[in-house]
């Protein structure tokens, strides 16, 4: 097969940007922007128009839980992977990737990757974009994560995913020479505000940068590059992701005639668009005749029909003069129709059918409980989880592509920072493509949360722990309820937590350095004090109880030597007192010797320091 020329490229493009298909595709993301931007509402000439702002309102709000979801990134652990720190490298380097992403485009003054991405997932109902791994001209890798406008975008697609996709944008003449070095003139002279074409084309080996000037002249921009880009088997794949929003399939209709291509990929706005109309409608009709009784209609009768006034009557203080024999009078009032407003609610109804409920706007009609609250804002994840998976399936695209970049060698370690989870310190870590070798599969998660829900989920997963048999381990509690990004890591800071304040000498120590971080070295020396105390009885007691052991050892025969037989006392003789081995038992207390203490409990044992004497036998001897 011939290679392709850049001309049959430019033709390619042209033919399939043209196609009915993307045509359709098209007219419906600039409506649907349309609703996004609250273009005005037209009543007709001399009426009033009313211009909801319930679309814009509804796709903010679906892009904030997007952008603002908890993403996990993890390398589970399989039978083959038995090494846990290749996984942690890779997730490190899949965050620290996505962090660098996300600055490139601060730098550039665009929002984040993952703000656009959430703009485009629920405005255009697609998402499409460019994840390689590029180098500057020192050499050094930097990760480029370009999200695009689905709007501008073409592309052929086969079974085994993209053939080829053009990103198209509009350029003016100084920036492509400055970007490019191709010298371009606008269609018309002195004017270039429409801009240049320039397509940006990959394929599943090469890259390159058509130029289009404003006489349908192609220029190259940049030729046609390989990138070396493989997917996980080894095959070439274009360095690009794209993909649909929703679970409706590619749908071709047979004798229909319906135009099938806009709702494959369908946006937030797919329920609701004609309703929009309609309400708008409604209260432009409503606005009218608000508009009507502070500006009421009247009627002029004069004797020849002609007089007119020449100053506003409606405006304080105006004197209008009237010739004689003519008369003011005001017209009928118009009111609603009576059904107007169960109209009105109608509509309200079914735009939160489509959309969100109110409540989720932390609107209250009226007074209901907490229960029946649940129930309506439950009703939103119609429209909330379709667009969690696709900016899921969107980042795990991201991500292969990446991984798969670096793992395949050509570049030098990248130094990556950012959190690893919720818990764990930041990092600012250089990672190497040898460190990612015999790490696992990735697996992403976005998990959505209202602010209602965190207290119902701590309740949950404490009742799910509770009681002498718990319902589920706390592993899985921790990841599936509380959404825990790093169980292992969760599960060891609470074993520390723990260990804090289990044993007295550790908290001790814990508060001795809280006092000392904070300045407070006088108060610290207090709890030194106290812990020195606290671990010199712990020794004492522990010797005692060494001796103990000892004796009952020696005792019952168990002490490694046989019991020997005490000698009978010679006559006026004491026997001798019995210690542990090695210990002269005149020197061992009563007390040591299994004798319970007798006297006065706050009185030092005799022959101790501030203890009495030795006792004295009454009987003599």
């Amino acid at each position: 097969m011939a290679k392709e020329t850049l001309e049959d490229i430019l033709h390619k493009i042209e033919t399939i940007w043209e196609s009915p298909g993307f045509r359709t595709r098209r007219t419906r993301y600039e409506e649907d922007y349309g609703l996004y931007r609250m273009n005005a509402y037209d009543a007709g000439t001399g009426y009033q128009s009313y211009t909801s702002n319930a679309p814009k309102i509804l796709a903010d709000k679906i892009m904030s839980y997007l952008s603002n979801a908890q993403m996990s990134v993890r390398v589970p652990m399989t039978t083959k992977v038995d090494d846990r720190d290749a996984g942690n490298k890779k997730e490190k380097f899949i965050i620290g990737a996505l962090n660098l992403a996300d600055e490139r485009m601060q730098r550039y003054g665009q929002p984040s990757v993952r703000e656009q991405l959430a703009f485009y997932i629920v405005l255009r109902g697609w998402y499409a974009g460019r994840a390689m791994l590029n180098k500057h001209s020192d050499g050094t890798p930097f990760v480029d994560i370009t999200p695009f406008d689905p709007l501008h975008v073409c592309y052929e697609m086969d079974e085994k995913g993209i053939i080829w996709l053009a990103h198209k944008t509009k350029r003016s003449p100084s920036a492509i020479k400055s970007m490019y070095n191709v010298d371009v003139e606008p269609a018309v002279e002195g004017e270039s505000s429409s801009g240049i074409t320039v397509w940006d084309y990959y394929s599943r080996e090469e890259n390159g940068v058509l130029v289009v000037d404003g006489d349908d002249e192609m220029q190259v921009g940049k030729k046609l590059t390989k990138h070396n880009v493989k997917d996980a088997n080894g095959e070439p794949c274009a360095p690009v992701f794209l993909g649909a929003v929703g679970p409706a399939p590619w749908i071709q209709d047979e004798i229909s005639g319906d135009d099938t291509a806009r709702d494959y990929g369908e946006s937030i706005f797919a329920a609701n668009r004609e309703l929009y109309n309609d309400l708008n409608f409604a209260m432009s009709a409503y606005k009218t005749l608000v508009r009507r009784a502070v500006r009421r209609p009247y009627k002029i009768i004069s004797p020849d029909g002609t007089t007119t006034l020449d100053a506003d009557p409606w405006q304080d203080g105006s004197e209008v003069p009237l010739p004689a024999g003519t008369d003011i009078r005001l017209m009928d009032e118009v009111t609603m129709p009576l059904d107007t407003a169960a109209f009105v609610g109608m509509i309200s109804g079914e735009i939160q059918r489509g959309g969100l409920s109110n409540v989720s706007y932390g609107e209250l009609p009226f007074a209901i409980s907490g229960f029946a609250a649940r129930i309506l804002q439950e009703g939103s994840a119609h429209q909330i989880e379709p667009r969690v998976k696709g900016i899921t399936a969107c980042y795990k695209q991201i991500t292969e592509i990446i991984t798969m970049q670096y793992e395949m060698g050509g570049f030098g370690p990248m130094e990556v920072r950012g959190r690893h989870n919720d818990i764990a310190s930041y990092f600012n870590e250089e990672i190497k493509p040898s460190d990612l070798e015999g790490a696992g599969a990735i697996d992403i998660k976005f998990g959505v949360r209202m602010p209602q829900d965190e207290p119902q989920l701590v309740t949950m997963a404490q009742m799910m722990r509770d009681g002498p048999r718990p319902l589920a381990p706390d592993e899985w509690i921790w990841e599936n309820i509380l959404q825990i990004n790093d169980v292992d890591q969760f599960k060891n800071a609470i074993s520390a937590q723990q260990a804090h304040v289990t044993e007295p000498k550790a908290l001790l120590l814990t508060l001795i350095e809280g006092l000392m971080q904070t300045g407070e070295q006088d108060k610290a020396m207090i709890y030194i004090d106290m812990l020195r105390k606290t671990m010199k009885e712990d020794q004492q007691k522990e010797t005692a109880q060494d001796l103990e052991f000892q004796r009952i050892l020696q005792q019952f025969g168990l002490g490694g030597q046989a019991p020997q037989r005490p000698q009978p006392p010679q006559p006026g003789q004491q026997p001798p007192r019995q210690g542990p081995p090695g210990v002269n038992g005149g020197v061992v207390s009563s007390q040591m010797q299994g004798f319970p203490r007798v006297g006065d409990p706050r009185q030092a044992p005799p022959g101790t320091p501030g203890g009495p004497g030795p006792r004295v036998n009454p009987m003599g001897g």
